[in-house]
């Protein structure tokens, strides 16, 4: 998924100023990402005790991933065939895919308030371990993020509805009248919407 593989689901790493938030046990949240060349992706977030589910709609199609590492397994839903393929839970590649819900890994430099989407945010200029840059703008009262971009406009991503809570544990599970089909694991076997492990 582009821009996902820019993020890392991590907690809190040196630099000016440590990690501006951590990423809630228990929330809900929908992630926008847009490029430079014209792709727009939609992924719904769910996350509780480390199960998360992935809802995205790309080019048309929606893509459903339910990550259960308690269970070591992997369920991708395909909704229009009604199936769901069950995959060996993979954490490299679970951490590459699914990081959007939580923020950029790097060094952390404190720009200053600024107002983003109607909100009144932090704003702070991250650099990553690979020397890339992004702008970060943090809600100021919530502390959930709110954009992302890069500084070479390259991709922008926008946290949306973002909400801390206990999430339905139905979400979590393959839905009810699905075909369920056991896949075993390949190089190169995607874990999560987007494929490949990047």
């Amino acid at each position: 998924m582009a821009g996902c593989g820019l993020l890392r689901a991590q907690s809190p790493v040196s630099g000016d100023v440590s990690s501006p938030f951590s990423p809630a046990p228990q929330f809900s949240a929908d992630i926008v990402v847009t490029t430079d060349k014209g792709q727009n992706i939609t992924q719904k977030m769910y996350s509780d005790g480390g199960k998360m589910r992935s809802e995205m709609s790309m080019n048309g199609m929606q893509m459903v991933t339910i990550v259960r590492p308690d269970l070591q397994k992997l369920y991708q839903v395909m909704v229009a065939q009604k199936m769901v393929m069950v995959m060996p839970y993979d954490p490299s590649k679970f951490k590459k895919q699914m990081a959007a819900a939580a923020g950029p890994e790097g060094k952390f430099d404190l720009i200053g308030p600024d107002t983003v989407e109607g909100v009144a945010c932090t704003k702070y200029k991250v650099t990553s371990g690979d020397n890339k840059v992004f702008f970060l703008w943090i809600d100021a009262a919530s502390k959930a993020p709110v954009r992302m971009t890069a500084e070479d406009s390259s991709v922008t991503i926008l946290w949306k509805n973002y909400k801390v809570g206990p999430q339905d544990a139905a979400l979590f599970e393959p839905p009810a009248g699905y075909q369920v089909m056991a896949m075993p694991s390949m190089p190169g076997t995607p874990g999560a919407p987007g494929g490949g492990g990047q």
